[in-house]
């Protein structure tokens, strides 16, 4: 019986230690196909045309993830149609902006690529820093230990030990 007990918290470990794992890859994978996207804008920029529609196509396909994030009610879901939006109004408004700032597309790429790179790597950092911290709370059991304990009132027995000492000295004072 304990050899099961131990075997399935060894199996819910690796569980909880997985899940972690799996959000900083997913968001990894998400930074590569960003800078991928970018690599291939570069080369579009002669085609104007056609990179509007790869931007437009990114557009609808934030709006899927928004239509699927609303069915399933996940909110890191939604996360990543903002994200994919983001990306896809940035393309957009990209020729505007170079015509605007006389600029090349690809230092505008450039910006756009380190942005999103900057913005992923803090987002993998938090992430894992956020599950490691849950994962190794869960074999604490400081928690159910405290919520065991009944509260003691410190704060009145402190309050009542100061007002019977003040008592004490006056009536030492009026002597």
């Amino acid at each position: 019986m304990e050899e099961r007990l131990s075997k399935l918290v060894l199996i819910m470990e690796e569980k909880k230690k997985n899940n972690y794992n799996k959000k900083v890859l997913i968001n990894l994978i998400i930074l590569i196909a960003i800078v991928l996207y970018f690599y291939l804008m570069n080369y579009l920029t002669e085609k104007i045309l056609f990179a509007k529609i790869i931007s437009i196509g990114i557009l609808f396909i934030s709006i899927i993830i928004f239509e699927i994030s609303y069915n399933k009610d996940k909110g890191t879901i939604a996360i990543y149609g903002i994200e994919v939006l983001i990306l896809s109004i940035s393309t957009l408004i990209s020729f505007n902006i170079i015509q605007r700032f006389n600029i090349t597309f690809q230092k505008y790429a450039i910006f756009l690529c380190i942005a999103y790179l900057i913005y992923y790597v803090l987002k993998i950092l938090i992430i894992y820093t956020n599950e490691k911290r849950n994962y190794l709370k869960s074999f604490s059991d400081i928690q159910e230990i405290v919520k065991s304990e009944p509260m003691r009132k410190e704060a009145h027995k402190r309050n009542k030990w100061i007002s019977e000492f003040t008592r004490l000295s006056r009536k030492n004072v009026i002597k």
